[in-house]
């Protein structure tokens, strides 16, 4: 692992969508400073404050256990 903290962004796509990782932060400080600056561009539409449903979570979590091994 070369940072502890990154942000997942979810990208909708026509048939289905997948995770990216823009950010990868050394510090909780910053990656919380990054998701700040990432919130406050809300006003053009996107949507933050989505929540994954079961699904995502366990991909995702076998993601994590994935790149633990």
């Amino acid at each position: 692992m070369t940072h502890p903290y990154s942000i997942f962004i979810w990208q909708p796509e026509r048939h289905g969508g997948s995770w990216f990782e823009p950010i990868q932060a050394y510090t909780q400080e910053y990656a919380i400073y990054v998701a700040n600056l990432i919130h406050q561009d809300t006003r053009y539409g996107l949507i933050i404050a989505a929540y994954p449903n079961k699904e995502t979570v366990e991909k995702i979590e076998k993601y994590i256990a994935r790149y633990k091994e």
